[in-house]
């Protein structure tokens, strides 16, 4: 007999399933996250992206089943996330839990949704969302907020990582690095460390992000 990779499957009636529509604000899971391919569907001139995320609480058999619609590019594979919105409030408070950026950190998010989808289904194993009111009055479901998340523990390369390397990692550092480029200074160790306290002083990271990022830098050979 050839094993052809076939699972029993667990039904989804035997979980207490609810979906983005039926939730109300105020509930919470914690469970595995499963981020789906999207569909791009026509909207007038335009294309928007509908895909689904599901978090699964296996040991108390719950299932929350989330469709969400988003703005689509087809030529940068890229989704967005209009301020108010249920994916901005994830995105946002997902990166604000991960890396550690004040909450709102950008006005509207454009995400390259095949990166996002393959961050979050390889890297996360377990999340805590909550469900909160929507501050747009015509919103017809709540926003999911996360509140937590634990990180599959991966071993290091043994390659020395640099700077860039870690920019690529670190929202914060990309910030500094970004910052310096465009001054036209040396990406040093040194000149990051400098920038990320003119931020840090300036109030546009928070004390947590800063502390992350000095962290992080110290990982790397000084130059």
């Amino acid at each position: 007999m050839l094993d052809l990779g076939i699972t029993l499957q667990e039904k989804m009636e035997d979980y207490h399933t609810k979906f983005l529509n039926e939730l109300v604000p105020g509930e919470e899971i914690s469970g595995e996250i499963v981020i789906g391919e999207f569909k791009a569907v026509p909207m007038g001139k335009r294309e928007v992206a509908e895909f689904y995320l599901i978090i699964t609480d296996h040991g108390n058999r719950e299932k929350w089943v989330c469709e969400l619609v988003t703005s689509y590019y087809p030529e940068t594979d890229n989704i967005y996330g209009e301020n108010g919105g249920v994916f901005y409030h994830f995105i946002d408070t997902l990166n604000h839990v991960i890396n550690h950026t004040p909450k709102n950190w950008q006005e509207n998010y454009s995400v390259n949704f095949s990166k996002f989808r393959q961050t979050v289904n390889e890297n996360i194993s377990l999340v805590t969302v909550k469900t909160v009111q929507s501050p747009n009055a015509d919103a017809k479901t709540v926003n999911l907020e996360v509140m937590d998340v634990v990180i599959n523990k991966k071993p290091r390369s043994s390659t020395a990582l640099s700077i860039y390397d870690l920019a690529e990692e670190d929202p914060i550092i990309l910030m500094a690095y970004a910052h310096l480029r465009n001054k036209g200074d040396r990406i040093t160790s040194k000149n990051i460390r400098f920038e990320l306290k003119t931020l840090f002083d300036d109030k546009n990271i928070t004390e947590q992000a800063y502390q992350s990022a000095l962290d992080k830098l110290k990982t790397i050979k000084e130059t």
